[in-house]
């Protein structure tokens, strides 16, 4: 029977363990393949290795060609706002394009920059301008999506983006602003780099830098505000359109929250000087915010002035880039009041004339002659053709143009709030206004003519600085009426003809002139609104009750040349006719220049232009270094400027401007009416303020029935003089050493005689006064005396 081998027990050597087999060795040519395989690997790697290198090389070198230096940076200049304020420091308006105004880091408080560092950037003082971990994860994403979707943004990066790249979403734009960021970085220190940050970022609502985000979202400058409040704006500007603690508060509450929980997780690391109490405080302070004011400061007046002053001072580039405050001469709260002044007087003079809507559509169709162009500033006859009740918008024929004008503009005549069919109804006539010339499909904007206008200055004695400039009823940029209007004085021209009268020394207060119908090189003159003659009148009583015929013979006598000369001398810039109707007010004057005449009255003869800029300081707080103001000029002895403001409170006194009494103080004035009333006037004086009003319509339509200087412009005169004056106790006019003072006889101008009852205390120049002693009236015949004198 046959057995296997594995049947048989096992022997001693079959208990042993194997012997090691030698490993056969491979083949040489098997080896070599293996170790070229390993080469080439590794060649590969080192070939991708420094292609990648070469591309990024490459890359960098493309791009960072022809890039902005940020060197610049080192002398940042963005646009600024410029202030301009009223004498107190209030502000009238702010120019810029974009709203910012740097301050320096020290103003910056350590809240505010640990709370933006929290929200924006962490890490700033340890990176050198890049987060590497959040470009790799930022530039991972673009690669997945194929296309620039999130950014990974240091302070450093952002300044880059914002002030020397776009905010495009391009791979391009990401690798310049990678290269830039490290260039800035060199050239720049980190507290360099945030300061530029702070004041260049955008905060929402038209505010850039941390100094406008405090003043708009707290009302107060940026050091002082609170942890709470650096909080809450320092978040902001991840995304400002939608984190606004105004239109977004629980957003931006949300945002405010995250800012805190990063200081508090990095306090230990970053900012130990930063105790959770404090953290803990401004997490349960509810955050106040200011008032939005939107209201004008109500001087637009002043704006283009000081904006033509600055743009001449340091050049229109430079007065465009921004940053700097111009201290002009108003003040605001006056200015407000004249305005209501101005306002209600001429409300008073509407409902006198019946300036009031709705308007009426004529019982027969009116046809406007055509129109070959508008021009703005100008006045036409126009047609209602529709009218819009919910926009408020009246759409006008212009002789063939079509205008829209605004219900709301004309508030003042639409006293019951009619809409605007009802108030302007299809067919009604009405004068228009042109504001502005439309082009293409733009419709001209116009604005309704309803009533008459006005203008307000007001001006300070000594220093000539203008307080009050209001160039209409509505605080709007436009026609300035105060500085722009060219129109008849009127009787108001007279005191200029009478104080070259004076200067003259041929006149006195006492000087007999003839009122009495006289044909002058085929013009006569008439006496206003009166056919009546006084005869013989004493200078002061002529100008006392504004008689024509006495200015025109004065004028005649002194020759209108020299008059014109003369008003030259105190500031008449506007062309002069040399005629003798000159003497009546028929030439035309801008108000300013009128007023600013009157100033030198009240300042013993001396002339200075009006001024309304005080100063000009730069973004630095440096002043700018103005034009020195021309000298005063002595236009006049200080006594004849005394002997024309006595004169002229005769007018207050007991002429035609007597409703100014009313202010219980020394005032000096004269009222003015030209032709058909077309213009009113009143420009009067005390010893502190002169003040001048002018009433009529910018067409040259009359006022109406009975207007006149004093009752169209002398009540809204007192009552801006109330304004200005206030509670300050009555002053008198100071009379100068070379006045003399006589009893006159008021019938003769002569000296009185002893005893005599009516005789009335004059004023004179040294060395004028009378020398004859007038005669008693039962010793001679007045009627011949008087007509021997003349």
């Amino acid at each position: 029977m046959s057995t296997t081998r594995s049947s048989r027990p096992p022997t001693r050597a079959s208990k042993r363990p194997p012997a090691k087999r030698r490993a056969s060795k491979p083949p040489k040519r098997r080896r070599a393949a293996k170790s070229w395989r390993w080469k080439i690997a590794l060649a590969a790697l080192f070939a991708c290795f420094a292609l990648g290198v070469l591309g990024l090389v490459g890359i960098f070198s493309y791009y960072g060609r022809d890039l902005p230096t940020v060197a610049a940076l080192k002398n940042y200049r963005p646009p600024q706002v410029t202030r301009i304020v009223d004498r107190h420091g209030n502000v009238i308006n702010e120019m810029f394009d974009e709203r910012r105004t740097v301050v320096p880091m020290e103003r910056i408080p350590r809240v505010l920059v640990l709370s933006v560092l929290a929200a924006e950037d962490a890490d700033f003082y340890l990176h050198r301008g890049l987060d590497y971990a959040g470009i790799l994860r930022a530039v991972l994403r673009d690669v997945v999506s194929g296309r620039a979707m999130q950014g990974a943004s240091t302070i450093t990066q952002q300044i880059v983006k914002n002030v020397l790249l776009t905010s495009e979403r391009t791979i391009s734009r990401k690798v310049k602003e990678l290269i830039l960021a490290r260039r800035l970085e060199q050239e720049l220190s980190k507290d360099e780099i945030l300061w530029l940050y702070l004041n260049h970022i955008y905060f929402g609502h038209g505010r850039y830098g941390v100094q406008e985000a405090s003043r708009f979202y707290f009302g107060k400058d940026v050091e002082d505000i609170t942890l709470a409040e650096a909080s809450l704006i320092a978040g902001i500007p991840q995304a400002p359109s939608r984190l606004s603690p105004l239109s977004h508060p629980e957003a931006a509450r949300t945002r405010q929250l995250y800012v805190l929980s990063q200081l508090q997780s990095k306090r230990a690391q970053y900012w130990d000087d930063l105790t959770d109490a404090q953290i803990d405080k401004a997490r349960n302070t509810k955050v106040k915010l200011a008032k939005a004011n939107r209201d004008e400061a109500g001087a637009p007046e002043i704006v283009s002035t000081a904006k033509e002053f600055l743009a001449n001072q340091v050049g229109t580039d430079r007065a465009k880039l921004g940053g700097y405050t111009v201290e002009t001469t108003l003040d605001l709260s006056l200015q407000r009041a004249a305005r209501k002044a101005l306002r209600d007087g001429l409300i008073t003079i509407d409902q006198r004339q019946g300036f009031v809507g709705p308007l009426h559509v004529p019982k027969k169709p009116t046809r406007i002659e055509p129109i070959a162009t508008l021009r703005s500033g100008r006045t036409y006859d126009a047609v209602v053709t529709s009218a819009n009740d919910e926009t408020g918008e009246i759409e006008l024929n212009l002789g063939g143009h079509h205008a829209i004008a605004q219900l709301e503009d004309v508030a003042r005549f639409n006293p019951k709030s009619l809409s605007a069919s009802t108030f302007a109804p299809k067919g009604a006539v009405v004068r228009a206004m042109i504001d502005r010339v439309g082009s293409g499909k733009t419709l001209s904007r116009a604005r309704l003519a309803l009533g008459p206008q006005g203008a307000v200055i007001v001006i300070d004695v000594r220093s000539r600085e203008v307080l009050a400039l209001v160039g209409g009823d509505e605080a709007e940029y436009g026609f300035n009426r105060a500085l722009q209007a060219v129109r008849q004085p009127g009787s108001t021209f007279k005191p200029l003809v009478y104080a070259l009268a004076l200067e003259s020394e041929k006149y006195t207060p006492a000087t007999l002139v003839l009122d009495a119908p006289e044909v002058f090189d085929e013009w006569q003159p008439n006496n206003y609104e009166t056919w009546h003659y006084a005869g013989a009148v004493r200078l002061r009583e002529g100008l006392a009750r504004s008689i024509n015929l006495v200015a025109v013979r004065v004028i005649q006598d002194v020759t209108p040349e020299a008059v014109v000369k003369f008003a030259q001398s105190l500031g008449i810039t506007s062309p002069l006719d040399p005629s003798l109707a000159l003497a009546l007010g028929a030439s035309d004057v801008k108000p300013i220049e009128l007023v600013n005449a009157y100033a030198t009255f009240a300042a013993g003869g001396r002339y200075q232009p009006a001024a309304m800029v005080r100063r000009v300081t730069k973004a630095n707080g440096e002043a700018l270094r103005l034009p020195s103001a021309p000298a005063p000029q002595q236009a006049l002895r200080v006594g004849t400027a005394y002997l024309m403001t006595s004169m002229l409170r005769s007018v207050v006194e007991e002429g035609t401007a007597r409703r100014a009494r009313a202010l219980k103080r020394p005032v000096a004035g004269k009222t003015g009416t030209s032709n058909q009333a077309r213009d009113a006037w009143f420009v009067g004086f005390t010893p502190e303020l002169v003040a001048g009003v002018w009433v009529g319509f910018d067409d040259h339509r009359p006022l109406g029935r009975k207007e006149s200087g004093g009752g169209s412009a002398l009540p809204i005169w007192i009552e801006v003089m109330r304004a200005a004056l206030g509670d300050q106790a009555a002053t008198e006019f100071p009379v100068p050493s070379d006045i003399e003072r006589a009893k006159i006889d008021p019938a003769t101008g002569l000296l009185a005689y002893e005893g005599q009852e009516d005789a009335i205390e004059e004023v004179f120049l040294a060395g004028t006064v009378p020398t004859t002693t007038a005669t008693p009236p039962d010793a001679v015949d007045t009627d011949t005396f008087l007509m021997e004198q003349l």
